[in-house]
């Protein structure tokens, strides 16, 4: 059988970029070590070369919830910039385990199966349910988690380990996403007669004065996740310079450090670029939700945060900046969910990503010693 290194390689050197995503063909990898040790394991066909994964180590304790250990298998693209290494050679050069994924975050989700599988060759007999769960399309709209909650649901989770880059720290949140379009109708006429037009483009500069009065007021600082934010992202509007503009659309991008706050958000957005533009001769103001994605926050006296700060020898709590599925898993942030991961959260979605050999390693143990304390 590979090393767990070589493993780790094997998923490095398939082509899961999303889009499209062909995450069963990184499904194909897992049912065949699967197969090897002997592991019984679940594949949901989603659509065609796309699937979910799972492995569940059976509790024998049936009052008791399920322990979920959740991972993406897909990856964002490559870019325009060099590699020094190759995305999908998966070369180890100097300790360090260089290609798209290594960091964001099949490192994580190989470290998270491999514990699972040492604990059944070990013969581990969990009190609770243990999952371990690969899904599909997390960097694009969470289409795996999305099923997973939808055909399974999560009311017998207890607690959910997201396998995410931390570079082996505890983190006990996540920031929020809420994304949104805004598009402005206006009337097109000649560039030398513009006051025969509404001007789209020029509008939307007080949609953007609007986005920097919101940043301020919606501020909020919230220990571990840090500050939120809000910035105007992408522009686009206008069709040659000498005619005025009917057309701009305007791209927002929100981030929160309160759950259940985006409906709020969304709703006084609208309400106030209404006033914006109120009266005569004001473009027509349309937005929409591009992406909803919620903030996940546990209170760091949780149980499957203080084992798993017990089990890294650290005594202090983390919060990153990026979503995850937890978003889709646990909206409502009820689930004390864990994000600990080999990976280096700097380096995601960068031009050679890599993980510390090493420091994968090490992952594996620490989650085989979570999994006993919590669930054993």
């Amino acid at each position: 059988m590979q090393t767990d290194v070589e493993f780790l390689q094997s998923l490095i050197r398939i082509d899961s970029t999303n889009p499209p995503g062909n995450e069963h063909r990184v499904v194909e990898q897992f049912i065949e070590r699967s197969e090897a040790a002997d592991l019984p394991y679940e594949v949901t066909v989603l659509s065609e070369n796309r699937s979910n994964f799972s492995v569940t180590l059976k509790g024998s304790d049936e009052n008791k919830g399920r322990l979920l250990l959740s991972g993406h298998t897909d990856t964002v693209k490559i870019g325009s910039q060099e590699w020094t290494h190759g995305p999908f050679d998966a070369e180890v050069d100097d300790g360090r385990l260089y290609g798209r994924g290594t960091t964001d975050m099949k490192s994580g989700l190989a470290a998270l199966y491999l514990a699972i599988e040492s604990l059944h060759e070990e013969g581990f007999e969990p009190a609770r349910d243990v999952e371990f769960l690969a899904t599909a399309g997390e960097e694009v709209d969470s289409v795996g988690a999305a099923h997973y909650v939808k055909t399974e649901g999560m009311e017998s989770v207890d607690a959910i380990v997201i396998a995410e880059p931390t570079s082996g720290k505890v983190v006990a949140g996540h920031k929020g996403a809420l994304w949104i379009e805004v598009s402005l109708t206006g009337k097109t006429a000649h560039g030398a007669m513009p006051e025969q037009g509404i001007n789209a483009v020029e509008a939307m500069g007080k949609v953007i004065g609007l986005v920097e009065e919101l940043k301020e007021e919606w501020l909020e600082e919230k220990t571990p996740l840090g500050k939120s934010s809000a910035s105007a992202n992408m522009i686009s509007g206008g069709i040659q310079t000498n005619v005025i503009p009917d057309q701009c659309t305007l791209n927002v991008d929100i981030r929160t450090v309160t759950p259940n706050v985006h409906d709020d958000l969304y709703e006084e957005f609208n309400r106030r670029l209404g006033s914006l533009f109120s009266g005569e001769n004001q473009p027509e103001v349309k937005t929409r939700v591009l992406l909803d994605r919620a903030t996940v926050v546990t209170e760091d006296d949780e149980t499957i945060i203080r084992d798993a700060l017990e089990v890294s020898g650290q005594d202090t709590v983390g919060g990153v900046s990026y979503y995850t599925d937890g978003s889709l898993l646990n909206p409502d942030s009820k689930i004390p969910t864990l994000i600990y991961g080999p990976g280096i959260e700097t380096l995601a979605h960068q031009p050679n990503e890599y993980v510390e050999v090493e420091a994968f390693e090490e992952s594996i143990e620490f989650y085989k010693d979570l999994i006993k304390k919590y669930a054993g």
